[in-house]
């Protein structure tokens, strides 16, 4: 007795997916969709780190850039306002405070720059194997229009949702 054809051809329709393929699927598609995200905490939060946003001479757009990551805002931080003279006779604490420049602060640790660095490399990290993620998404998925609308998207979505 000959077989049908649909069985001699193992069509897929025949039987299910796997789960396994049905969650690698799954796992491709939500990485595409928050990978611009994902690249844009790394990359901000490793400025970040070594406060390079917070310095006057930034650009414009780092600062911006910088303030999107922490406020969900993007604008340039406004400056703090002066704090009032004291109405009373400022004591020597007072007079201290007021004569110590604002950009002086404690020392660091050794092992805060240590941190610091560590963290940076950590980003630096992320954003490199989120890139060879998207890569590998764009080159060897089946379905290369779903990936890509789905990258589109999650870069599209944070800046449709700041317009509005």
């Amino acid at each position: 007795m000959a077989k049908s054809k649909t069985a001699r051809t193992g069509a897929r329709s025949a039987r299910p997916r796997p789960a396994q393929a049905v969650i690698r699927d799954l796992h491709v598609y939500v990485s595409v969709f928050v990978a611009p995200s994902l690249l844009f905490f790394a990359l901000t939060g490793a400025l970040q780190t070594f406060r390079i946003p917070d310095q006057p001479s930034a650009p414009m757009v780092i600062q911006k850039l910088a303030r999107l990551h922490k406020d969900d805002v993007f604008a340039v931080k406004p400056a703090r306002p002066k704090r009032p003279q004291a109405a009373h006779a400022g004591g020597d604490h007072d007079k201290a405070q007021a004569e110590r420049p604002p950009e002086a602060r404690p020392a660091e640790k050794p092992s805060t720059e240590v941190m610091k660095w560590f963290f940076a490399a950590v980003s630096v990290g992320v954003a490199t194997t989120t890139l060879f993620g998207l890569w590998m998404a764009l080159a060897y998925s089946r379905r290369k229009l779903i990936v890509w609308a789905l990258l589109i998207a999650g870069a599209a979505a944070p800046v449709l949702i700041l317009m509005s």
